[in-house]
């Protein structure tokens, strides 16, 4: 085989598969979600093809109405949800925080499916923009823009692509752009369990005008949620909300949201545990998820859009709390890896392999063995700790 080698030509083959797989699980995806009965419902799982993507939409509408107080009440909220969305939906629920509605107001402003389009492309297009700000090639943004992991966002509308354009562009600029990268960060006081490493690593690299803007931007957002929503939107999402959402996380394992669960507390609960210990493997993943973070940023990066990509991603484990629509930072982390490689490393193209087609593969795998997403982001986290610590 020559200076190529049989290893090399093994690794090609099975990354070629990996594609192939992940186009083919895209499709089979997406016609399973957008291919609705009379009802306006997908059989895959009895909802509506923007099911996620709605329940932001009816926030602001309720918001823009006045109606506020049905987002914390379920079977007003399941009532509206169905009236005003013109289908039916077998089960939903808000899940964000009052700072999310400064965003829905915006969604509610246009017609269901015309917002869930401009809302689509416009996230994909941010994160884009972000990536390349941090200096990722053309080829790169390409090769994502068309992964399994896009069409796993999108598929229900989520808010993966603004969730990881914010990481990605804050880490990536934190040290070159402060200001920027502090105010990215910031945004995420409408999803504050994504950003959960950025005080350690701004703390970490000692980006003290990036730690204080995203502070300050925080608080303004929450400002703002206040004086356009009022206090009891708060009070009831503490009180309401977050109740509701932890008895979905512990509820017993593989029922409707686990299914897409890509954190060590579902593996743990899958294997058996109880939630104390469920809890107490989350803590220690979280803690190596900090340590790591923490090494990253001590000193100089010689690239740091690879560290903050692999960053967004030690913060999905560093999260009791997280799903299949937040894995952008395991497929992106993976291609700057194999194109800082040039391609030359065998086992560095087998993981970008499983990192393109994991984010829909991965519910798969989770029905019928385990949640092993823990796993495989492990693997990707150390191979960008080799490449980073390298000479």
């Amino acid at each position: 085989m020559g200076a190529f080698g049989w290893p090399r030509l093994v690794a090609w083959t099975f990354l070629g598969l990996c594609v192939v797989l992940g186009f083919w699980l895209s499709f089979a995806n997406l016609k399973a979600v957008w291919v609705v009965n009379e009802l306006g419902v997908s059989a895959h799982n009895g909802k509506g093809p923007t099911h996620d993507f709605t329940n932001m939409w009816i926030g602001g509408r309720l918001a823009l109405t006045d109606r506020l107080p049905i987002l914390f009440d379920p079977l007003a909220y399941w009532a509206v949800l169905n009236e005003e969305a013109q289908t039916f939906y077998r089960i939903s629920e808000w899940s964000y925080p009052p700072t999310m509605l400064l965003l829905a107001v915006l969604t509610a402003l246009a017609p269901l499916y015309v917002s869930f389009a401009f809302w689509s492309v416009c996230t994909l297009a941010f994160f884009l923009g972000m990536a390349r700000a941090g200096k990722a090639t053309p080829v790169v943004l390409i090769a994502f823009a068309i992964s399994p992991a896009v069409v796993c966002n999108f598929m229900f509308g989520q808010n993966g692509a603004l969730t990881a354009a914010c990481l990605i562009g804050g880490y990536a600029l934190a040290i070159r752009r402060p200001i920027v990268a502090g105010a990215l960060i910031g945004l995420l006081a409408v999803k504050p369990h994504a950003a959960l490493l950025a005080p350690l690593c701004f703390a970490a690299a000692r980006a003290w005008r990036a730690f204080f803007v995203a502070g300050a931007c925080v608080l303004l957002l929450g400002g703002l949620s206040v004086a356009a929503f009022g206090l009891e939107t708060w009070r009831s999402f503490f009180s309401h909300t977050t109740p509701l959402m932890v008895a979905y996380l512990e509820d017993a394992p593989l029922q409707h949201y686990h299914r897409q669960g890509v954190t060590a507390f579902l593996l743990a609960r899958t294997l058996g545990a109880d939630l104390p210990l469920a809890y107490a493997v989350q803590a220690v993943a979280t803690a190596a998820a900090a340590f790591v973070a923490w090494r990253l940023w001590r000193g100089p990066c010689s690239d740091p859009l690879l560290r903050a990509a692999v960053t967004a991603l030690l913060g999905v484990l560093a999260s009791a709390y997280g799903y299949t629509y937040e894995l952008f930072a395991l497929t992106f982390t993976a291609l700057l890896l194999v194109a800082r490689d040039g391609g030359r490393s065998p086992a560095l193209l087998a993981l970008l392999g499983v990192a393109w087609v994991w984010p829909l593969l991965s519910i798969f795998v989770t029905v019928l063995f385990y949640p092993l997403t823990p796993l495989v982001a492990s693997a990707v986290v150390y191979a960008s700790w080799r490449a980073l610590r390298a000479p």
